[in-house]
């Protein structure tokens, strides 16, 4: 009787394991991460995945952000208190290692598993610049 009460919480055991790997493996968390340049050390937080949620949404449920309209624009001005000034230095990110194609507020973070913001040289105002400068001139 003994020898067949330990069998039977061996297999209770064994199947609440696979049941806490499988959970684990199928997480649906995307991993945030926030690079701040020299300021300050890097950060990693797991946020929840919601159906439909932005890269913006998901960054915004890690961290305190700051953001600015620009035209029919929302960009990312500051993370944590750490502000980008134009022409020098700004945010941008990356979903699974891939430079993004959409404006945060607007790139659905359905299908990322990893997103990762950098604060550095911005390289996109002055090229918004002379766009809007050859604009004016026409």
């Amino acid at each position: 009787m003994r020898r067949i009460a330990g069998i039977i919480i061996a297999v209770a055991l064994c199947l609440s394991s696979i049941v806490a790997w499988a959970d684990n493996e199928n997480s649906k968390g995307i991993i945030v991460e926030i690079d701040y340049g020299r300021l300050r050390p890097s950060r990693t937080i797991e946020a929840p995945l919601a159906k439909d949620r932005t890269i913006l949404e998901v960054l915004q449920s890690v961290a305190t952000v700051e953001t600015h309209p620009v035209g029919k624009y929302v960009m990312v001005t500051s993370i944590d208190g750490v502000k980008g000034k134009r022409g020098e230095m700004a945010w941008y990110y990356t979903i699974d290692g891939k430079s993004a194609d959409k404006i945060a507020y607007s790139k659905v973070a359905d299908s990322a598993k990893h997103i990762k913001w950098v604060y550095k040289k911005d390289v996109c105002s002055p090229k918004v610049d002379c766009l809007n400068t050859a604009k004016k001139e026409d």
